[in-house]
């Protein structure tokens, strides 16, 4: 019994350092993809800047995103990370030091890494569809260069162009402007892009467990 209270007691520390952990990676993340944008030299609006998605909490799920623009990381209608594209990940996953891939988190949460393929609306569905998966496989590949325990822990998926991250600014039909085409390549460069999605699981106790723990209490 009182072997058991010490192993639950060392257990929620690492629990709670594993969130703080999590939120730590995300702003290293944030920051490699804005000095990236900088060293390029490219004149951004905030709209169409790499942005970081929002935290949410939902139950016992924490989510954290990072948006990175697919025509940096690969050349128009290709699927082969481009070495710009290589040297991105390997900044933001190369440090073994710095544990982003550590996937250990204390046996109290499972920890998954989901790779998001997305594209513009232009061209047919069903290519999109695997074009948004090829490029989400080939980025698997290069981050699992730097952990080998990732394939057990990603998830691997394509959107086509489903889930846009801005609409366009025209209806269908409708002949746009030279302004209004412009917003339009805007938005289709904001669409092209690859989510990377850590998610943190918590584990619920069964009944019987949590009784055992309200117990030895």
């Amino acid at each position: 019994m009182r072997r058991r209270i010490v192993r639950m007691q060392r257990r929620g520390p690492r629990a709670l350092w594993a969130i703080i952990y999590i939120d730590l990676i995300t702003q290293i993340m944030v920051f490699f993809v804005i000095l990236w944008s900088v060293e390029r030299g490219e004149a951004r609006t905030a709209a169409e800047q790499p942005s970081l998605g929002i935290g949410m909490g939902t139950g016992d799920q924490t989510v954290r995103m990072v948006n990175l623009p697919s025509d940096i990381l690969f050349a128009s209608g290709k699927t082969e990370l481009g070495g710009e594209g290589r040297q991105v990940f390997g900044k933001l996953f190369g440090d073994p030091a710095s544990g982003v891939l550590d996937f250990d988190q204390g046996g109290l949460a499972r920890r998954r890494l989901a790779i998001h393929g997305h594209t513009d609306d232009v061209g047919r569905k069903d290519e999109n569809f695997k074009l948004g998966y090829e490029r989400a496989w080939n980025v698997y590949q290069e981050i699992r260069k730097h952990g080998a325990e990732l394939p057990d822990h990603v998830v691997i998926c394509t959107h086509a162009d489903n889930t846009p991250a801005r609409d366009l600014p025209v209806t269908p039909g409708q002949k746009p402007d030279e302004a209004q085409r412009a917003a339009v390549e805007r938005a289709r460069a904001a669409n092209r892009r690859i989510t990377i999605e850590d998610i943190v699981i918590g584990l619920q106790r069964t009944a019987a467990e949590a009784e055992a723990v309200a117990e030895e209490r």
